[in-house]
């Protein structure tokens, strides 16, 4: 069986969406004959298991490293002369890219972005690798079933309209955006309820988040919006089943969000901040510029159960068909084996 490996930005096991997205990768490949393993990028390769190819998630953190680990003459013996291929996801499709990142792309068999405006940055970004730059839409993986809510979430009443936002604590993500955004809302709408669902990654934009919400907060006899710090992705569909929306305030992503589209399965509708992405999905209809349309649309949402319910179903619908996880894991197959030494395809 071939041997693939995911060099990730990150910890291997760190709730974050490349992770969730390797994963899930890597599970649709089993049914096609492939062993995957998963490394930090930030790590020594020395250190990193032995692969027939690697596939570095993000150009500029972690495409570099797999580059110089893969080098014919310089690389480390395990994965010396191996082919590599980079997937773009978000935050390296810039302007400007550094000239490593360049390179690293340059280098590497294929490139793959996940959305048609992710490629399109890509292109006018980065130097075409011989091998392409490809789409391959993000794939649907339900969250897992849950009866039981989350231990350390506090209850919510019948009457409270939740309003969840699951991401990772980063600028880019900007969830400090949405408190204050909101903070009118909640001054006319007692049972608002807002809740972060996502680990502290940058001490700066922690303590912006933190200073959000005490502002937020004040004057108000029961807190409306509340950090709950990481969540469990096994814990978190119950949270998203009792949403009455779930948000999206990023300034970039790679494709579709896997939290956007979870809520999606979920029947849950969803808004987002008007960014290339998100135009993919959930859609230009979803989307909001500034902050009174996110408070216009959010109102709209809460006023119309019905309408929002009817929403629900149509983003359900549209991301199981587009977002299928199996087509996912068979172009995935398709562009590696086209890859892969002959040796590790017939093994």
């Amino acid at each position: 069986m071939p041997a693939l490996l995911f060099a990730l930005p990150c910890a291997p096991d760190e709730p974050r969406g490349n992770v969730t997205t390797a994963r899930r990768i890597a599970r649709g490949l089993v049914a096609h004959g492939w062993l995957s393993g998963r490394c930090d990028a930030r790590t020594d390769p020395a250190d990193w298991p032995s692969a027939d190819v690697v596939v570095a998630l993000h150009a500029a953190n972690a495409a570099p490293q797999v580059q110089a680990a893969c080098d014919p003459m310089r690389g480390v013996p395990t994965l010396r002369g191996r082919p590599f291929l980079v997937m773009f996801t978000g935050t390296d499709l810039v302007a400007e890219p550094a000239a490593a990142a360049r390179n690293a792309v340059a280098s590497s068999a294929a490139a793959v972005a996940l959305g048609t405006a992710a490629r399109a940055a890509a292109l006018a970004s980065y130097p075409e690798p011989a091998g392409g730059i490809h789409l391959i839409r993000q794939g649907l993986e339900p969250l897992p079933e849950s009866a039981a809510w989350p231990p350390g979430v506090p209850p919510l009443e019948a009457e409270d309209e939740l309003l969840l936002l699951p991401c990772g604590v980063r600028a880019v993500k900007d969830p400090a955006r949405a408190v204050r955004a909101l903070a009118p809302l909640a001054a006319t709408r007692p049972r608002l309820r807002l809740w972060i669902a996502g680990p502290e990654m940058e001490g700066a934009a922690a303590a912006e988040l933190r200073e959000a919400i005490l502002r937020a907060n004040v004057g108000i006899p029961q807190p409306w919006v509340r950090w709950l710090g990481a969540v469990p992705r096994e814990q978190l569909r119950p949270l998203v089943q009792h949403s009455r929306l779930v948000l999206s305030s990023s300034h970039a992503e790679g494709g579709a969000p896997n939290a956007l589209l979870e809520a999606a399965e979920c029947g849950v509708p969803v808004l987002a901040s008007d960014i290339s992405a998100h135009r993919d999905f959930p859609g230009a209809a979803q989307l909001f510029g500034d902050d009174a349309e996110l408070r216009a649309r959010t109102a709209e949402l809460l006023d119309d159960p019905h309408g929002a319910q009817r929403l629900g179903e149509q983003l359900r619908a549209h991301a199981l068909l587009h977002f299928n996880a199996a087509a996912e894991a068979r172009s995935w197959d398709a562009l590696l084996r086209r890859h892969t030494p002959v040796t590790a395809r017939s093994r």
